[in-house]
């Protein structure tokens, strides 16, 4: 394996005909340097006094061929041979560190100039550091990407949100302000005319109350500081006393809230104010677009690890094009800035869902539209 790595690097920095041409002289100059060296030695041995007398002495004591024969032996041309590889390995990783930082060095000057241009390189012909560079890289020029996306994206939203809470605020506002001036400027031609405007005035302030009550809880939910309680909630005690202070309004409009809990023991984890703002706005919707003489359906199940609610209304289809952006701020379906609702209602419900782990869908088909939260149950 390393010795594939180890080829796979050199491939990298030299050609084939490179790797070649460098062996071949590496090898003829580790066979120089050999050379030189033994001619050193040699001249070191005449130089000296001891080493001449003690080859002189083998000499005499072995004679001229016996010292040739050990001076010729395989041994000695093994060893010869593997100090000449040995050198000659040597010569070729210096040529192969100098190919690499010239290549290094060529390879930098093409990302920075890429990278000037903005644009891609070609990290299958960059050595291994420069392609982990140029891939590191690469991912930082991708973050740095997506953060500018989540920013422009963020800029939007801020100015969409401005865009929506000063349209929303505005209509009730001039509405208060055109009827005050009828009252101000005794334009009104009898008491009974005064009360009447009078009344508009107060619902036309009770909405814009509600508009801010909705903004102000949509942002505190949508902020990472803001903590929730952590009460433990029983979800069929809580929705019971969410019909019965729903049950007056449903009757009001000729509806009535029908419950089927299939499980009495669904006991959840989270902020009670919270949750029960969830439903609150779920009730408020189903009253306000179900259709009369008709019942609201209530059900509570376990599936699982999580308490399942449906709350579900029923009369005029939401169309499909409409349920994705159903639970986004402002999102009307009908598209009329003068109903009653904030369009913040079921964004809030979505946050406060999330908020605990949970999860909240829309379908709405064949009249009947169902909106259906799942929360996380304690594990008991």
């Amino acid at each position: 394996m390393k010795f594939k790595q180890m080829m796979g690097r050199l491939a990298h920095v030299m050609g084939p005909w490179q790797v070649a041409f460098f062996a071949i002289i590496s090898w003829l100059l580790a066979g120089v340097a050999l050379q030189t060296l033994y001619l050193w030695v040699l001249s070191i041995r005449d130089d000296s006094v001891v080493l001449r007398g003690l080859s002189d002495s083998f000499i005499d004591l072995f004679g001229r061929g016996k010292y040739n024969n050990v001076v010729e032996s395989p041994v000695l041309l093994l060893i010869k041979y593997l100090i000449t590889l040995i050198i000659a390995l040597l010569i070729f990783y210096i040529f192969y560190r100098l190919m690499r930082q010239r290549k290094l060095k060529k390879q930098l000057q093409t990302i920075n100039y890429a990278l000037g241009l903005g644009r891609p390189v070609d990290t299958e012909s960059l050595v291994p550091e420069i392609r982990e560079l140029e891939v590191n890289i690469e991912k930082m020029r991708a973050r740095q990407r997506n953060l500018m996306k989540q920013e422009q994206e963020a800029q939007q939203a801020k100015n969409d949100l401005i865009t929506n809470v000063s349209h929303d605020l505005r209509t009730p506002l001039t509405s208060i302000l055109g009827y005050l001036s009828y009252i101000h400027d005794d334009r009104y031609r009898d008491e009974v005319e005064l009360k009447y405007y009078t009344e508009l005035v107060y619902d036309k302030a009770k909405h814009l109350h509600k508009l801010i009550d909705d903004l102000f809880s949509y942002t505190r939910l949508e902020s990472a500081e803001y903590t929730l309680e952590n009460d433990r909630l029983d979800m069929v005690e809580l929705l019971r006393q969410l019909v019965a202070e729903f049950d007056g309004l449903a009757r009001d409009k000729g509806m009535e809230i029908v419950e089927t809990y299939e499980a009495e023991n669904l006991v959840v984890s989270g902020d009670g104010n919270q949750i029960m703002r969830l439903f609150e706005n779920l009730f408020s919707n189903a009253l306000r677009y179900g259709e009369g003489n008709k019942n609201i359906d209530l059900a509570a199940r376990k599936e699982g690890d999580f308490a399942v609610i449906d709350v579900i209304n029923y009369g005029e289809e939401i169309p499909a094009l409409d349920l994705p952006h159903l639970f986004d701020r402002f999102y009307k379906v009908d598209k009329n800035r003068t109903t009653t609702g904030t369009g913040l209602g079921l964004a809030i419900a979505k946050s406060i869902v999330e908020r605990h782990g949970g999860l909240v869908m829309a379908t709405s088909k064949h009249h009947k539209t169902t909106f259906t939260v799942k929360l996380p149950l304690i594990q008991m």
